[in-house]
């Protein structure tokens, strides 16, 4: 799971193989998908739909089968492919982060080959999850993004089989195509703010990223393009959704200056499905830090009615999930 926006991508991708351009994103209320192009040799969404899930048929937690009830899922995913004119036989598929583990990795000294790697990460998490790590797929890339284990320093995604497999099966089996690509929803909204930061210069700034998603929220922090910490829970919804993520961000800043000696946050860059204006509203008056919701609108052109801002919105992390293996952004 590489994550090349968070520094300088353009030589990377050139060597890269040909990523798909539809993509789908599995949520507890909804399935999301979104199409790209380049045309004239710049990158242009081309479609945005959803469908509907009934309450109850999905579960996301990373330890089993988050599809509960089969039919109505496919049901719903052949619907929205129906309406999808660009078929593809490879798509890119967007997990929620509570569908799978990630842990920051620190080894004592570098491996001497791929294999030793891979190895090492077994090794190393085995204690630290509840089920063999054998039967995980394991993904990983270092502090600045890329997928190069010759340092000692990582951030490692474990996803169960048996819920990456559901996944995969589902989509072979209702609509005829392939995983091409799987990655995780904070991970890709993070990818979505680098052409937001090299337009406002923030490379060398301390960035805060916050996923409000409905039934958890997740946080990281990047220093000089670095990520340094990345935590996600599940909402209690217990209180008021604002004040449960305000009760999360809050200390998560606090542990900024305290542990990871930081001294300012440049910005914080929100992704929220519902009630974003009034985060970043909170998080600026409360926190006295400079937010800004993420948007697709420089991809999306006058296809779109802009004007609605959570529809577009929405989108965000899927976009930012096709979007980030392009060397031409529009």
């Amino acid at each position: 799971m590489s994550k090349l926006p968070l520094i300088e991508k353009i030589k990377y991708t050139l060597v890269q193989p040909h990523y798909p351009e539809v993509g789908l994103e599995f949520n507890t209320d909804s399935i999301r998908l979104a199409s790209v192009e380049s045309m004239k040799g710049r990158l242009h969404v081309t479609h945005l739909d959803s469908e509907p899930l009934p309450a109850g048929s999905m579960d996301i937690n990373p330890f089993k089968q988050n599809i509960l009830s089969l039919e109505p899922v496919a049901e719903a995913l052949k619907a929205l492919w129906s309406r999808n004119r660009k078929k593809e036989s490879k798509v890119s598929l967007l997990l929620q982060d509570r569908a799978a583990l990630t842990f920051n990795l620190i080894l004592e000294s570098a491996s001497a080959n791929a294999q030793e790697f891979q190895d090492l990460i077994r090794f190393k998490l085995k204690k630290s999850v509840p089920f063999r790590i054998e039967e995980a797929h394991i993904g990983f890339f270092n502090p600045a993004g890329l997928p190069d284990s010759s340092g000692t320093n990582f951030w490692v995604t474990l996803i169960h089989n048996s819920v990456l497999h559901q996944y995969e099966k589902l989509i072979e089996s209702t609509i005829d195509s392939e995983c091409g690509l799987v990655d995780l929803v904070t991970l890709n909204a993070m990818n979505l703010c680098h052409e937001e930061i090299k337009r406002s210069n923030l490379q060398q700034q301390d960035l805060l990223y916050v996923n409000l998603n409905q039934d958890y929220i997740s946080i990281a922090i990047t220093q000089k393009g670095n990520l340094v910490f990345y935590r996600n829970r599940a909402l209690e919804k217990q209180d008021e959704i604002l004040d449960e993520a305000l009760a999360e961000i809050h200390p998560t800043t606090m542990f900024y200056v305290d542990k990871l000696a930081g001294q300012n946050l440049a910005e914080v860059f929100i992704y929220s499905p519902a009630k974003s204006e009034e985060l970043r509203d909170r998080i600026e008056k409360e926190l006295a830090l400079k937010a800004s919701i993420l948007s697709i609108e420089s991809f999306a052109g006058n296809r779109f009615d802009l004007s609605n801002k959570d529809f577009i919105s929405m989108y965000a992390p899927l976009i930012g999930l096709l979007v980030s293996r392009k060397v031409e952004f529009a």
